[in-house]
């Protein structure tokens, strides 16, 4: 489905919703939860998931927070979101105007009567997340279901484990993707607030960031940043709202796609572990056993 697709579609509900009386709120719905789900990686993936969906309904504080949602979203999709996607996320000015609810923010993107009221802005929200993140969810949560480890005992079972979903804090209980995720984090992050100097970049950003995408960064960027004074300025002699502004829309084109490629990949490869240990009941043990 085409962007004027789902602007049609939004149309002609609110068309249909003009002359309605506003909808009581959703009523919050609390999904079953369980003691000790067999296969408790699915279950971390899924909470994740429904935290991400959460969040984009939500909408953002600015577009620097959107760019950090962008990476949370390729370590819960496990990839599962093109590239472009995030991509035509950040650079589209009528989108930004949707997607961040700061009052003062979302201004700055469109004209004042092309800026759509907060309804029919988290309208927008919801057709994409029904469109584009669910779809991309669900082929994530695929992929793994099988390669997920079963967690099963009964009632002779004189050792049954017991996985506490709740102490597990790496993505789909792969630790080779939680520490992954904190590397591009730190990249993104680092790369949000500029430098002091281009040796900083030079030693320590690029070379991370070369780790963190499993070396599928475009390997011109360290000598761009050498060479090219005006790249350089963006970074490290100006912080001014046009810096900002060229330093997520770099992040957005150069990193994020190198860093989507290299969780896709790392999705299928990654061994699952069990965070604060397994145990027959609820109480706390240390893992592996002393």
């Amino acid at each position: 489905m085409t962007d004027a697709d789902l602007w049609d579609g939004l149309e002609e509900l609110t068309d249909d919703e003009d002359d309605e009386a506003d909808p009581d709120p959703v009523e919050d719905l609390e999904p079953p939860t369980f003691d000790a789900p067999t296969r408790p990686a699915l279950e971390t993936l899924a909470r994740d998931q429904r935290d991400l969906l959460r969040s984009w309904l939500a909408g953002f504080a600015d577009r620097a927070d959107l760019l950090r949602w962008c990476h949370e979203a390729t370590v819960a999709t496990l990839g599962q979101l093109s590239p472009e996607w995030h991509r035509d996320r950040l650079m589209s000015l009528s989108e930004l105007s949707t997607l961040v609810v700061d009052d003062r923010e979302r201004r700055r993107w469109v004209d004042e009567d092309a800026l759509l009221d907060r309804e029919r802005a988290r309208e927008w929200r919801l057709a994409v997340a029904s469109t584009d993140l669910i779809p991309a969810c669900q082929t994530a949560l695929r992929r793994i279901r099988w390669s997920a480890v079963e967690y099963t005992s009964d009632h002779d079972d004189d050792d049954p484990a017991y996985v506490d979903v709740d102490d597990q804090d790496e993505p789909a209980m792969r630790p080779g993707l939680g520490e992954t995720a904190e590397r591009q984090r730190w990249v993104v992050d680092r790369g949000l607030e500029g430098f002091d100097s281009r040796d900083e970049i030079v030693e320590r950003w690029i070379p991370v960031a070369i780790h963190a995408s499993f070396a599928e960064l475009d390997e011109s960027l360290s000598s761009a940043f050498w060479s090219e004074q005006p790249l350089r300025a963006m970074f490290v002699d100006r912080d001014d709202q046009a810096a900002q502004f060229y330093r997520e829309s770099f992040l957005a084109v150069e990193f994020l796609p190198a860093f989507n490629r290299a969780i896709e990949q790392l999705a299928d490869r990654s061994g699952e572990a069990v965070s604060g240990g397994e145990t027959t009941d609820h109480s706390p043990v240390r893992y592996p056993s002393q």
